[in-house]
Parts: C-alpha cells; sequence; structure tokens
C-alpha cells in the first residue's frame, strides 16, 4: 500500500485486509527500489532533467501535493484527538474573487458553525486560510488538545484547533517544495469583509479545499487555502525543480 494517509489507523486497516508492506508518499528511490527487488517487481529509472509544465498539468500535480500534505496533518489531528479522521482527495483550482467572496460567505453561514482565518508567507508565497469548523464537539476536543474541562473557551479551541490544522499542512508542504513558511496568529471571524482581504486586488485565487471528518466525534472542518496570482508562478517552479 502506498498512501499519503499516514495515520496510525490507517496503516493498522491496511494490514488487516491483507497489505504486505504500507509505504507513505511521496515515494523515494530509497525506499522504493529495496521494496521493489523484495517483490521481484522490475522498476526502470526515470528522468531527472527539468520538465516544464502548463497551469492545468501544475494544478494536476499540485493535488498529489495537497494530498501527501493532507495526510501528514490528519496523522497529526489524529494522534493528537485519538479519532480516526475520514479524507478526501482535496480539489485544486482557481477561482475568481467574487466566486471565493461567495463561497466564503456561504461557508459563514452555517448552522452550528464557528471559523478562523490565519495568514501564512514564505518563499514569495503569499495566502490565507481559512478554516470552519462544525460540530457539538468543541469542548471533547479541548480536552484532547489538553485543557481541562472549563479552563479555555470554545473559541480558544477553535483558535488552537485551526493552528494545528493550518501548521500540520504547511510543514508538510514545505517539506515537499523546499520552502519555509512563517503564520501569523489565528483569528476568529464571524464574517467576511472582501475589502480586507489580502487577496482582493487578485483577478483570480488559487485554492485547495478539503475537508476533515472526525470518524466518532462529532467534528467536521472545511480547509480552504487561497495564494494570490504571484504565488502560482512560484509553484510551478519550484515543482519543476524537484523532478
Amino acid at each position: 500500500m502506498v498512501s499519503g494517509d499516514i495515520q496510525e489507523l490507517a496503516q493498522a486497516r491496511c494490514f488487516e485486509l491483507g497489505a504486505y508492506a504500507f509505504v507513505q508518499k511521496p515515494l523515494t528511490s530509497e525506499v522504493a527500489i529495496p521494496l521493489f527487488n523484495d517483490l521481484n517487481i522490475p522498476y526502470k529509472r526515470t528522468s531527472t532533467d527539468r520538465q516544464h509544465y502548463s497551469k492545468a498539468q501544475m494544478f494536476e500535480r499540485f493535488q498529489e501535493t495537497s494530498n501527501i500534505a493532507l495526510g501528514a496533518g490528519a496523522a497529526t489531528i489524529s494522534m493528537l484527538l485519538k479519532e480516526f479522521i475520514l479524507l478526501p482527495v482535496p480539489t485544486v483550482g482557481e477561482l475568481s474573487f467574487s466566486e471565493l467572496t461567495m463561497m466564503i460567505q456561504d461557508t459563514l453561514t452555517r448552522e452550528n458553525s464557528c471559523a478562523a482565518a490565519q495568514r501564512f508567507v514564505g518563499g514569495g508565497l503569499h495566502g490565507e486560510a481559512l478554516v470552519c469548523i462544525e460540530g457539538d464537539s468543541i469542548a471533547q476536543v479541548g480536552e484532547r488538545l489538553g485543557f481541562a474541562s472549563g479552563e479555555v473557551s470554545n473559541d480558544e479551541v477553535v483558535v488552537n484547533l485551526v493552528n494545528v490544522l493550518v501548521s500540520s499542512f504547511l510543514v508538510s508542504l514545505s517539506e515537499q517544495l523546499c520552502l519555509e513558511f512563517s503564520l501569523r496568529e489565528p483569528l476568529r471571524i464571524n464574517d467576511f469583509s472582501p475589502e480586507n482581504s489580502m487577496l482582493k486586488d487578485n483577478e483570480h485565487v488559487f485554492t485547495v479545499e478539503y475537508t476533515y471528518d472526525a470518524e466518532a466525534l462529532d467534528l467536521f472542518c472545511s480547509v480552504l487555502f487561497m495564494f494570490d496570482e504571484e504565488s502560482v508562478d512560484i509553484i510551478r517552479r519550484q515543482m519543476e525543480l524537484l523532478q
């Protein structure tokens, strides 16, 4: 089994279903060659020449990069909350700023939900993450994050959870792109003001959207990463350099 979902529970379930080995993405030659030899699978080295990707090809490849990053993030959340996290494949693409505004405003009006935003920069990339959390298990989440019952407010639990969600994704992304990110403190938000957004001057916004769904808790997290237009070319160049 080769997967970006590296939760301990995910690995255990794979072995229960008969997997011979579990290999963490991204697959490296140091791991693959001994495993292929062990399984008598022929392999061929691919060219290491730099390749140039169209924007569509870059989106497709960045979707896999993001998939690995959200798997690493889920492993962190699963370990902290002691829960199995259900993962979809992330959605990667461009939205107009007006489309993005409508999406965010719709997200913030969901019943029994709360949200926080966190900005980040690194290697010329500029972006912002929006996390919407739904469910009735916020108090339980706080306890599993190490806070005594009643010690902190639900808002503080949300901010701490968002910080973990965003930072764990960006740590894996930084390792894959060879870029370092710095983050601002997350801020609880109740509405979205387009004029205050760092992305307001962008005709199109590059987005990565995914969810984390706790299997046995009433907790559902929608995560939206937004990058400005200049970041798209930087991401493309970094991925080309990694070939």
